[in-house]
């Protein structure tokens, strides 16, 4: 397991794990003196816990309903890792191997892995190229894959946000996103929905205002949630303001969705310098494509054909008030 640190003349720098393709850190100059706005934990603690902490997901991210997939006639049993759903492509999958280093910079760097056909059920053998750069204060996540054989392809960084280290929340979001996907019991999809409520973050809200106040909320223990996204590339899909309001964080991404999860289950995951990480400490701001797709069209196609390429370009831009 080896780290790469990254930095650029704006002054941000990253720390990258080759084991999962881990952002460790994401540290920009605030009032003079740097601030981390990533979660992250000591390296030997990484295959241990069970957050997916900062780590790159896939083959499938989120949730995929019964672990099965069904095309033209065809059936495949995926791995169950969460009751009878298959969650992040399966317990061994991108977040948990070691990449390749392919290429590195003192402002980039490009990682390589491939996912064997039949790897955790899934059909195929996809090649996956992932580089992360800064531009400015802008951390870029660019991915692209290949596969030999139709196989559904759902790529996103589990980074867990924190802008001031208190409670997140006590950020301020902004979400683009007239509608989101209501979840059932097992946290799958349910039919989307117009944006209502404290799902309603089109305007600008405090994380935690009326907390647990909707049965959705209730039900995933916060937001756990798809938000469908009506913005273009050029323009913000998220915007979080820290607590203390000295650090501001701006996603831009071509993907159709995003999931808000407000680390729910963080409680007892190993935290960077002993101790463990609390509920409600970190957020991921996960783009993507919609959960549950590969048996749902009506939720988009997520199948990746042989001779296509998947692409995935996110940005977080960080504004430091100095």
């Amino acid at each position: 397991m080896r780290e790469f640190h990254l930095q650029n003349e704006a002054g941000l720098r990253v720390g990258v794990l080759d084991f999962g393709a881990t952002l460790t850190s994401l540290a920009v100059p605030v009032d003079g003196r740097y601030r981390n706005v990533l979660l992250a934990c000591e390296p030997f603690d990484y295959p241990l816990q069970s957050a997916y902490l900062g780590a790159m997901v896939g083959r499938f991210a989120n949730r995929i309903g019964n672990a099965r997939l069904a095309r033209d006639g065809q059936e495949w049993q995926l791995d169950a890792n969460e009751g009878p759903t298959c969650l992040h492509g399966g317990s061994q999958s991108l977040h948990n191997r070691l990449w390749d280093l392919v290429e590195q910079g003192e402002d980039r760097i490009r990682l390589h892995t491939l996912l064997a056909d039949g790897e955790q059920g899934f059909p195929g053998n996809l090649a996956v190229e992932l580089e992360y750069r800064l531009e400015g204060f802008d951390l870029v996540i660019e991915i692209g894959a290949t596969t030999d054989a139709p196989t559904p392809v759902n790529l996103t960084s589990h980074a867990y946000f924190n802008l001031d280290g208190g409670d997140v929340r006590d950020h301020r979001i902004t979400l683009a996103a007239d509608h989101y996907l209501p979840i059932d019991e097992l946290l799958l999809p349910l039919e989307r929905a117009g944006v209502e409520g404290v799902f309603d973050l089109r305007h600008g809200r405090r994380i935690g205002q009326q907390w647990l106040s909707h049965p959705q909320q209730m039900l995933a223990r916060g937001f756990d949630h798809c938000f469908l996204l009506d913005t273009t590339e050029d323009k913000p899909a998220v915007t979080l303001v820290a607590g203390d309001e000295r650090l501001k964080l701006e996603m831009y991404t071509d993907q159709p969705g995003v999931q808000l999860y407000t680390g729910n289950w963080l409680s007892g995951t190993p935290a960077l310098g002993g101790g463990e990480w609390r509920n409600h400490q970190g957020l991921c701001l996960e783009a993507q494509q919609l959960p549950d797709s590969p048996n749902r069209p009506e939720l988009g196609d997520p199948w990746l054909l042989p001779g296509e390429t998947y692409r995935h370009l996110t940005r977080y831009r960080l504004f430091p008030s100095n």
